[in-house]
């Protein structure tokens, strides 16, 4: 007789409408368990009833806490077949926990390629799709040569982050002088031409 699926859920109360994943592996037979910082009270009546076993930590971001939990599901219940959130926050700690416990999915190696826009670009120009023109900077001086190149206007934003934030519109030049006074120095920026970007958005 085969055993359930051993599913462990990172954060998984946050943000609340992932909990409907927790109760339908539940339904379907899985063993539902989840790790987080929140007290174990504080999860929703309906997400409590639907999981196997729950491990709280005091910190998410230690991963030696996060790293003993999943250690002890996988000594009390076997081996661990998924570890997921449904944050992108915590994907790369999903990604640290799949390959320290050899879990099926994305490993910490396969990080760059999920989490930096230039290499998704790369990766999709690899394969026949087409992407907007651009490339990451890491001077004033190579943003005015880029931004040449490219045509204003065009669109600065994060090579990794999520969403929308830290994005930036800029139509002209003198925009762009604008900006590097406050952008923000610790942030890796790529710039991409704008025109592609919005048909990608109309593709999509």
């Amino acid at each position: 007789m085969s055993r359930p699926m051993n599913f462990v859920m990172i954060s998984l109360h946050f943000p609340a409408n992932s909990e409907t994943f927790t109760v339908h592996l539940h339904e379907a037979g899985f063993y539902t368990l989840g790790i987080a910082d929140a007290p174990y009270h504080e999860l929703s009546e309906g997400l409590r009833a639907h999981l196997t076993e729950y491990y709280r930590v005091d910190n998410m971001e230690d991963y030696d806490q996060v790293y003993r939990a999943v250690a002890y599901f996988a000594h009390k219940y076997g081996r661990i077949d998924r570890i997921e959130s449904h944050n992108e926050y915590w994907l790369e700690l999903d990604a640290q926990l799949r390959t320290d416990f050899n879990v099926f999915g994305y490993k910490t190696d396969d990080m760059l390629a999920v989490k930096t826009k230039r290499q998704m670009k790369k990766i999709f120009s690899e394969h026949g799709l087409k992407v907007a023109a651009g490339d990451v900077f890491h001077s004033d001086d190579e943003a005015r040569v880029l931004a040449e190149k490219l045509g204003f206007p065009v669109i600065i934003k994060p090579n990794s982050g999520v969403g929308a934030s830290d994005t930036y519109k800029i139509k002209s030049s003198e925009e762009l002088e604008v900006f590097f006074g406050y952008q923000n120095l610790k942030v890796e920026y790529i710039m991409e031409e704008l025109s592609m970007v919005i048909l990608s958005f109309l593709m999509v």
